[in-house]
């Protein structure tokens, strides 16, 4: 090939290359200044002002514990709003705008007579208005008032029963008995409902290495949260801890309770105990009371054994004979009388 067809491919090639990266480069470009655009117009809509409508399915919590709700009788709410574009984005993006959960603790609640109560939706605009940053004028509902029934329930004091399982550092256990504060609630509810329940327990709690004094807020169990209400929703569990020790102390039979005159064999044992190192040296002899228990002992059987057995002893030497025999026969004496009495 001669060197002027060689320079005519260079150039040509090059001519194709920019070519093509002009035309790559115009269609960026184009396809940039469309998302500018489109970018510009959404904005200009978003900020136009629009009426739109919501509608809600209602619902009631924090139902006064003496109370029961029974009936919504208005149980939908529609909401007519007029606001920007950014604001109903952002509420259909960020908020639940198909159900409205009503906080009744945060509401006047109104009592017409009998079970039927109400509360006036002007609130709920002051509060919704306030949370979505729109004026008042611009909420507008299609009721003025909500209403719902609730019964007067009974009420039954009961005892909380903590349940939990507790893991100690080695050496480490409970000082006391686990604190429940309060150790009572009020139960409301249905009066045959509340016949069925005598306590309420709290949800399990487990703590793990435990060696100091620990106080946990933990809720309570409700088994029927429809009929049901409580007093307290959760109570609070005082654990005091401390560091144990063993040790161990010799102590006397104690016999003077027993009906009858026995001897032990042996007349003291050695007592192995756990103390809380705080409680160490208040430790005593007289805090531990041994007695045997004689409960289910026959007495008398046991005395016809042992006369038969003194009865038919015998002693080998002269010497014994004549030293023992004496007392020999007033124990026999002895035990005849009590089988006697018995």
């Amino acid at each position: 090939m001669s060197t002027n067809s060689k320079k005519y491919h260079s150039v040509r090639d090059r001519r194709t290359q920019q070519s093509l990266f002009r035309f790559g480069s115009d269609r960026l470009i184009f396809i940039i200044c469309i998302l500018i655009a489109s970018l510009f117009w959404l904005l200009i809509k978003l900020s136009v002002v629009y009426s739109v409508n919501y509608t809600f399915k209602v619902s009631y919590n924090n139902i006064p514990p003496e109370l029961r709700l029974t009936k919504i009788v208005d149980s939908t709410l529609n909401l007519n709003l007029t606001t920007r574009g950014f604001t109903i984005l952002k509420l259909n993006l960020f908020d639940d705008m198909e159900n409205l959960d009503v906080n009744l603790g945060n509401y006047s609640v109104e009592h017409k007579g009998g079970i039927e109560y109400s509360i006036y939706t002007n609130e709920l605009i002051e509060k919704f208005a306030d949370i979505v940053g729109v004026s008042e004028n611009d909420v507008k509902f299609s009721r003025n008032k909500l209403t719902f029934e609730m019964e007067k329930t009974r009420e039954k004091r009961v005892r909380v029963v903590p349940e939990y399982k507790l893991n100690f550092v080695s050496q480490y256990d409970l000082y006391s008995e686990v604190k429940a504060d309060p150790e009572y609630i009020v139960v409301y509810g249905p009066k045959k409902v509340l016949d069925t329940i005598n306590e309420v327990t709290t949800k399990n709690l487990v703590l793990e290495n435990m060696m100091t004094d620990q106080s946990v807020k933990i809720e309570l169990q409700n088994p029927a949260p429809n009929l049901l209400s409580y007093s307290h929703k959760e109570i609070i569990l005082n654990f005091k801890v401390d560091k144990f020790t063993e040790s161990n102390m010799t102590v006397s039979v104690n016999l003077s309770n027993l009906p009858y005159k026995i001897k032990t064999f042996p007349s003291q044992v050695k007592v192995y105990y756990r103390v809380a190192q705080v409680d160490f040296n208040e430790v005593r002899s007289h805090q531990f009371n041994i007695y045997p228990v004689i409960n289910n002992m026959d007495i008398l059987q046991t005395n016809k054994l042992q006369l038969k057995f003194i009865s038919a002893h015998t002693y080998f030497t002269k010497t014994a004979r004549s030293l023992r025999e004496v007392n020999k026969q007033k124990q026999i004496e002895r035990i005849k009388k009590l089988i006697v009495e018995d």
